[in-house]
């Protein structure tokens, strides 16, 4: 919490303080049919029309990105598409954001804090882990991004190197409700081998921007309702 509370949230709040979640409704769709579309035409320059508008990567993030994301889930819910095309909609995206990596500055560093940033294992959305990876970069830390295909694996690395922050996101897109019980025993097998005995960790997903108290059913120190945002639990 000391860590959250004294170098973590002041350095995210310096990167992007007058920078609001406007969420920009009409292009966040317009954006998710593009992406589960035959070939995703037009995604490019919606992305690139946004972040020309507001020159942030945190606005593209939080007005256009990520309710996009959610929005594609919402397609799905209705069965306006398919799982397939949702997953196959957020690799597009981050393929697209890919394209804009490098072009935004850096805030100064954190002294060689660390964050090992992970999708859940088993999780096949990689995108939110992408956006809490390079969101901490922007922000000044030294993200490290792994993809483990098991706790075991989740716990190797923890194991093997001093991380300040474990960042474990679930999808974007759909609310993995029942896969929380299951994260909570991941986070939980992650802290009995880290190498660090005050890591902290902070949850990403739909399942917490839609629902604070989830973060704490799966014993996290935190969560992110948005890239970069970072919440305490008290």
């Amino acid at each position: 919490m000391r860590l959250i509370e004294s170098v973590l949230l002041p350095g995210l709040v310096a990167w992007h303080q007058s920078l609001p979640a406007c969420v920009d409704e009409r292009r966040s769709i317009e954006l998710a049919r593009r992406l589960i579309g035959p070939t995703g035409a037009g995604a490019r320059e919606l992305l690139c029309e946004h972040y020309a508008g507001h020159g942030s990567l945190h606005r593209l993030f939080t007005g256009l990105v990520e309710p996009a994301a959610r929005r594609m889930g919402d397609l799905w819910a209705v069965d306006d598409c398919t799982e397939a095309e949702v997953t196959i909609g957020l690799c597009r995206l981050l393929s697209e954001l890919r394209q804009l990596d490098g072009c935004c500055a850096r805030v100064a560093g954190h002294a060689g804090r660390s964050a090992l940033v992970v999708p859940q294992p088993g999780e096949s959305h990689m995108l939110g882990a992408a956006l809490d990876a390079e969101s901490l970069w922007q922000a000044g830390w030294l993200p490290q991004s792994e993809y483990p295909d098991s706790d075991e694996a989740l716990q190797t690395l923890v194991a093997a190197r001093h991380y300040d922050v474990l960042c474990v996101s679930l999808s974007p897109s759909f609310r993995r409700s029942h896969r929380l019980e299951r994260l909570a025993r991941t986070i939980a097998g992650a802290r009995s081998v880290s190498k660090n005995p005050d890591l902290v960790v902070v949850v990403s997903g739909r399942a917490f921007h839609e629902e604070r108290a989830a973060a704490r059913r799966v014993g996290a120190d935190g969560s992110s309702r948005w890239a970069s945002r970072f919440e305490l639990l008290h």
